[in-house]
């Protein structure tokens, strides 16, 4: 019988498979006709969710300051998913980030909150978290969470930043 059912399963997953004769005749005696039906008539697949556990590594060029004291940086982040990141830093008793990181199969939306662990020198570290909200192309549906950490050169607000953390899409 457990012969019967892989066999059925198979048939049924649209997958061509050959089984051994002694198999095949018996589940030909047992299995439902509807069963036998070729792999173009089977229902289409159901999107599988993905999830991803990343770290990607990002070194950012200060491009401007908004009216609003927000910091614009952007640059190539590396590691488990590359691409071209664009930050916007407020930086003071805490630091909180909103960034786009666009990929060759879409872009991630989200933001980050840290907190700084030195000031009054030309570097400041910090460390918290971050939140992908949402996506575009392969990324419509994606969310996430992970760690946010960084250094920022005061001297020239160019920024170093780490992520790691989980995302589903």
């Amino acid at each position: 019988m457990r012969n019967v059912i892989a066999y059925v399963l198979v048939v049924f997953a649209g997958v061509a498979h050959t089984a051994p004769a002694a198999h095949a005749a018996r589940a030909a005696h047992t299995a439902p006709a509807a069963h036998t039906a070729p792999a173009a008539h089977t229902a289409p697949a159901a999107h599988t969710a993905r999830a991803l556990n990343i770290t990607d590594t990002a070194h950012l060029r200060f491009l401007r300051e908004t009216a609003g004291s927000v910091l614009i940086d952007e640059g190539k982040a590396t590691g488990g998913l590359p691409g071209v990141v664009k930050v916007g830093f407020e930086v003071g008793a805490t630091v909180k980030a909103s960034f786009t990181l666009s990929s060759r199969y879409g872009k991630l939306i989200g933001s980050g909150f840290a907190k700084p662990h030195s000031s009054g020198s030309e570097y400041t570290s910090f460390a918290g978290t971050l939140t992908i909200t949402h996506g575009t192309g392969r990324y419509a549906h994606a969310h996430g969470h992970g760690g946010f950490y960084g250094v920022i050169n005061r001297g020239n607000d160019a920024v170093t930043v780490q992520t790691t953390g989980t995302l589903a899409y």
